[in-house]
């Protein structure tokens, strides 16, 4: 009776390690090992379908309600990616697959946005002064954000070490007074499709192509959300986020990372 214990350990373990899916976030993409591609279809359905799409739904949970966005992405889910080949010493072939989910998929998943409030004070563009609250912005005219950081940063990184994140597609970023500072609001949604919102990572970066060679380092204080998605920062490096216009135009181009683990 122990050999057969033994043996049906030894067959599960052997099973899981020929049906398998992950989610690869600092890629964004959905790795999948399997003997056949039918089950690795299915495997990379099932993990994409499970990911967090934002802090309250998952992206089953999101396609539940538009089924033609859903059979869009289900024949989406053919155009994987063959990694490579392992041959097994039984006989069999374990096939390595990749869905990324940049481009096509990350289209079909995209929520609806919102417009956002910068958490500094807007001037006008062409006598510096502070725009009065509640006055409406003539056509054609962009305020400017309050000049409070000088330095000319290349990306932001996010530092959520020490706090237990769940990644998302859709991330939030706050301020103390649950005040949005990044979002997919802030965001060109051509950035989100080409390169995903956010890049989580668990190595600090240095001299990263999307983040740059001079980021602005922020360490978070909480995380927040149902599913523990969102992120607090302080108040004050809020401000300093929203307070450049080239920062703003680097939140607009997704040039935002994450960092999670311990």
């Amino acid at each position: 009776m122990k050999i057969f214990r033994v043996f049906l350990i030894f067959a599960s373990v052997f099973v899981l390690r020929f049906a398998a899916a992950e989610m690869d976030w600092d890629n964004m993409v959905i790795k999948s090992s399997a003997t056949n591609q039918a089950s690795a279809v299915d495997l990379l359905k099932k993990e994409l379908y499970s990911l967090q799409h934002d802090e309250s739904k998952t992206v089953g949970d999101f396609l539940k309600v538009d089924f033609i966005r859903e059979n869009k992405l289900n024949g989406l889910l053919f155009e994987y990616r063959t990694m490579k080949q392992n041959y097994l010493t039984d006989g069999r072939t374990e096939y390595v697959f990749q869905l990324p989910l940049t481009n096509k998929i990350l289209s079909l998943l995209l929520p609806n946005t919102e417009p956002v409030k910068l958490v500094v004070p807007m001037l006008c563009p062409c006598c510096g002064q502070e725009w009065p609250q509640g006055k409406p912005v003539p056509e054609g005219l962009e305020l400017i954000p309050k000049q409070i950081e000088s330095t000319e940063y290349t990306g932001m990184i996010i530092d959520c070490r020490g706090f237990k994140i769940n990644p998302c597609l859709f991330p939030k970023i706050y301020n103390e007074l649950f005040e949005e500072v990044y979002s997919i609001n802030f965001a060109r949604l051509n950035h989100v499709v080409n390169t995903g919102l956010v890049l989580y990572t668990t190595q600090d970066l240095y001299n990263n192509p999307r983040i740059g060679y001079n980021p602005l380092r922020i360490r978070a204080i909480g995380v927040v959300g149902n599913k523990l998605t969102d992120i607090k920062i302080s108040s004050f490096d809020a401000r300093r986020i929203h307070g450049s216009k080239k920062n703003i135009e680097i939140l607009k181009e997704c040039r935002v990372a994450i960092i999670v683990g311990h």
